[in-house]
């Protein structure tokens, strides 16, 4: 049971409503979620008895938990150690009803200041919040998620639940009880699921849910993987977003849509021009492209989103944009026959689901933007396969490769002081520490691969 603005003529839930929704239903636990900087879903759970004064004290927790690692562990570099509190306060309008477990609800949280319950500025999703309020345009935003259905086999080795083909129909019996469960519970907390198929891999699947308002969109991308885990959690199954889970299988990407509006219009799309590309339109993705590379700290944030991100993978690996061409990073859609405008829209490629969704739309909307207000030309489409054109052309059209680690990724990041200005010095410099983290722990790690390769020969 959930109520959207809509349906309450613009206002918002109240702490009775809840209330009574949790009396009315026989809540006995209700989470107050987060997903930290790094992407990871975190929680603590309040019980119906303590749930009325925890509404308005919300719930302290230490000040590095914003950057924790997905390793689980402080970042040696940090500021935040032991000392220090800030608080996670549930926003009433995202309560729902949790159809995956029994008697439960969720409520997802921003981070305010202990002190002044002022907005912190390590909260991504205030981030975003703040903003989307100084923008004069209505943002709508979708995630395209692909993930895979694992299984273990008799040594305890997680392998893909199937082998179906592409689109087969095969895969669509096998996964049939699954999807539909997952279909049922987003559906029971708002998300209307459009398309549904088996995936390029053995065991995965893309479920495409409806396109929202920006924070929306963000707040359905936690809803989302929370419920796909859980209900292949129940059939004893696990559902993974990991970008690369297997060399020799496709990679799984969660691509990002995004159209602008004013007064009802789109302003991606003019009729007059080339395609239905806009001046808006094409300037949004200069200013992208021209910050791409940082980008990919954000969109693709861990060692295993590069295994992904190779040529021939429709997966995006330059620095280049086109007409409906799945190989360049940004893609623009030129929609359906008939209804062009409504669904014209650009597609993000170099992302995936590992990361934090609120960072995701809010870096990829701040670099379009910074097109807009700067004229930054694209130069001309690429019509076909990138890593293909002769590298004197490559350069000559300032088409790069994209990083080719997280390593390089957050160099680039570092490099390019417009996320600094849009987020702030103390943000940066911690989720810098937390990529380069990641990184260095990785490349210590010898792999079996090395070992094999090495280890005789030399």
């Amino acid at each position: 049971m959930w109520r959207s603005e809509d349906e309450n003529g613009g206002e918002t839930m109240t702490k009775k409503e809840v209330l009574s929704i949790v009396n009315t239903n026989n809540i006995e636990m209700i989470r107050f979620v987060y997903i930290d900087n790094e992407g990871v879903i975190r929680s603590y759970i309040s019980t119906a008895e303590a749930l009325e004064g925890d509404l308005d004290s919300g719930h302290p927790f230490a000040i590095a938990m914003p950057f924790f690692s997905v390793l689980d562990d402080l970042t040696p570099e940090t500021r935040f150690g032991c000392v220090g509190e800030i608080l996670g306060i549930p926003d009433l309008d995202s309560f729902r009803i949790l159809p995956y477990v029994s008697d439960s609800a969720m409520m997802i949280c921003d981070f305010v200041n202990k002190d002044d319950r002022s907005p912190s500025n390590l909260c991504s999703r205030t981030l975003l919040k703040n903003f989307l309020s100084t923008l004069g345009y209505e943002v709508k935003t979708a995630f395209e998620n692909e993930f895979y259905f694992l299984k273990r086999d008799e040594s305890g080795r997680l392998i893909p639940f199937d082998d179906s083909l592409c689109f087969a129909t095969k895969g669509m019996n096998e996964q049939h009880d699954i999807v539909l469960d997952i279909i049922h519970a987003l559906r029971n907390q708002g998300l209307t699921v459009e398309k549904y198929y088996p995936e390029y891999g053995r065991g995965q699947v893309e479920i495409v849910y409806r396109y929202d308002d920006a924070l929306q969109s963000a707040d359905n991308q936690v809803r989302f993987r929370e419920t796909c885990r859980a209900v292949a959690l129940k059939h004893g199954i696990v559902a993974s977003f990991m970008p690369k889970p297997f060399p020799h299988l496709a990679g799984s990407g969660a691509h990002m849509h995004f159209s602008l509006w004013q007064k009802g219009i789109n302003l991606f799309y003019d009729p007059a021009s080339e395609k239905g590309l806009s001046e808006f339109g094409r300037h949004f993705i200069g200013g992208i492209l021209s910050h791409l590379k940082a980008l990919c700290a954000f969109t693709a944030p861990t060692v295993n989103s590069y295994k992904r991100l190779l040529p021939h993978n429709w997966a995006s690996a330059y620095t280049c944009w086109g007409y409906d061409n799945r190989e360049a990073a940004v893609r623009v859609i030129t929609g359906m026959k008939g209804s062009e405008e409504k669904s014209f829209n650009i597609e993000y490629k170099p992302a995936d689901a590992a990361g934090n969704p609120y960072l995701a739309i809010l870096a990829v909307l701040a670099a379009g933007m910074d097109g807009v207000n700067h004229r930054i030309e694209p130069g001309d489409a690429v019509a076909g396969d990138p890593h293909d054109l002769p590298d004197g052309e490559k350069r000559q059209r300032g088409i790069e490769r994209l990083p080719e680690s997280l390593g390089e990724a957050a160099g680039a990041l570092a490099a390019d002081p417009f996320f600094t200005e849009l987020l702030n010095n103390v943000f940066i410099e911690e989720y810098l520490a937390m990529k380069r983290f990641a990184w260095t722990t990785y490349i210590q790690h010898v792999s079996g691969w090395e070992i094999e390769k090495y280890a005789e020969t030399f």
